[in-house]
């Protein structure tokens, strides 16, 4: 791929999530001023764990689909038939089993979770059209399509400030944007590559799944690790509590827009690298993520850190004071969480998606241990330095495996034109 299309498409990206990012402080002072803070804990307590749940829809296979794409773009429109079909009977099972356990564990949030269930599913299968995109290295048409969900959202959400809707109408909200985002994506997809054939089949469930598990493991013990708090929380302490925290995690959730695009574009672009066994543009490349992501993190904790209460203030108003302590302490997990995601997307653009999903998982159970005597005696300030301490734990282990596997010691394989796709396709045949 040329180096020019690479950097055209990152900055496609990164000014595309800068905007979204706006659009999406707005979301959040509209609901702010709009919901209750227990309405609105309770309504952060759904979508994160329907976000964190559905990728069992998913199974890693859209992120395979990705890189898959990225070596072989010939096979993109095969590729995202047998994604779509095989995630379906997921689809239908978790639409059941997620209200069920809700209704079990928290039925006070039944109604709440079942309707952000349809969102969290629409919004995920979208994903799958995105990685095609992204594979192919069409970015605009993923940024067309969220794009246009966004702003639906965030005029439905305006709709109901502005009329006293409560906490029923922004849920409905959700899922139109939901529908909206999966429509405008398939659309797309079926005006540059014709129709989508659907089939069935327990072979092509075992086909599809046998090679991005891992990746599954991978992206699952990343957004525990990140969502985990939240959950916990929400079981934990009252709504309030909750809220007090997502309205500090929000906020560095967006952060993120300064590493998102680096792994939407360069997921393929790496792929193809590691294909090509071209190690030492790799490698180069590597170094200068990890240095830039060090001086990025450090520069938005220090920004944060001096303007904590005026950001809280202008996004939720002062109701949300003590959050502005919370937004502090979060932000020192900053440079582990962007290291982290550079390692992640190393990982899995090498094959190596295993090492990481180990290291991830140290992470999350270490997560969940501090956290439970961390929640209960300290509520969302607790959570939030639970959170500082195992993000820099995973960023660092994962920083250090990097150099000692990409830098040192890249497998080789017989056919080196083909070692991406070779790898993939082994469990294939």
């Amino acid at each position: 791929m040329r180096l020019g299309k690479t950097r055209r498409d990152l900055l496609v990206a990164f000014t595309s999530q800068f905007g979204f990012k706006i659009l999406g402080f707005g979301l959040l002072a509209l609901m702010a001023r709009a919901l209750s803070q227990a309405e609105y804990g309770k309504l952060m307590f759904a979508l994160t764990l329907c976000e964190v749940t559905v990728l069992v829809t998913d199974l890693g296979a859209s992120t395979d689909l990705s890189r898959r794409v990225g070596a072989a773009p010939a096979d993109a429109r095969d590729r995202l038939e047998a994604v779509l079909s095989a995630r379906l009977p997921l689809v239908a099972a978790y639409l059941v089993l997620l209200p069920a356990w809700v209704a079990v564990t928290k039925p006070d949030a039944l109604a709440l979770a079942a309707a952000i269930a349809v969102y969290a599913v629409c919004k995920d299968i979208y994903r799958t059209y995105s990685s095609l995109f992204l594979g192919l290295h069409r970015v605009g048409y993923t940024v067309a399509a969220f794009g246009t969900s966004l702003v639906v959202l965030v005029t439905a959400v305006a709709a109901g400030a502005m009329t006293g809707a409560g906490l029923a109408w922004m849920t409905g909200a959700y899922v139109l944007s939901g529908a909206v985002l999966l429509g405008v994506a398939a659309a797309i997809a079926r005006l540059k590559f014709g129709p989508i054939r659907l089939r069935s089949g327990w072979r092509l469930m075992q086909r599809v799944f046998r090679g991005s598990v891992w990746l599954f493991v991978l992206s699952i013990a990343g957004l525990v690790h990140f969502a985990a708090d939240t959950v916990m929380l929400g079981y934990l302490q009252p709504y309030e509590q909750v809220a007090r925290y997502q309205a500090a995690a929000k906020l560095l959730e967006a952060s993120q827009f300064a590493v998102r695009p680096l792994t939407l574009i360069l997921l393929p672009v790496c792929a193809a690298l590691a294909a090509r066994q071209q190690w030492d543009d790799l490698r180069r490349m590597m170094h200068k993520l990890f240095a830039g992501m060090a001086v990025l993190g450090v520069v938005a904790w220090g920004v944060v850190a001096l303007l904590a209460v005026p950001i809280i203030r202008i996004v939720y108003t002062a109701a949300y004071d003590e959050s502005a302590e919370v937004l502090r302490v979060l932000y020192l997990s900053v440079p582990g969480l962007y290291a982290a995601t550079v390692a992640m997307l190393l990982a899995s653009a090498t094959m190596r998606e295993k090492r990481a999903v180990l290291i991830m998982a140290t992470g999350v159970a270490l997560n969940v241990a501090l956290n439970l005597v961390a929640i209960p005696r300290y509520g969302a300030l607790g959570a939030a330095w639970v959170t500082v301490a195992s993000q820099t734990f995973v960023g660092v282990w994962l920083i250090g495996d990097s150099y000692r596997t990409v830098a040192r010691h890249p497998r080789l394989v017989l056919e080196p034109e083909r070692q991406l796709e070779a790898a993939l396709a082994v469990r294939d045949d």
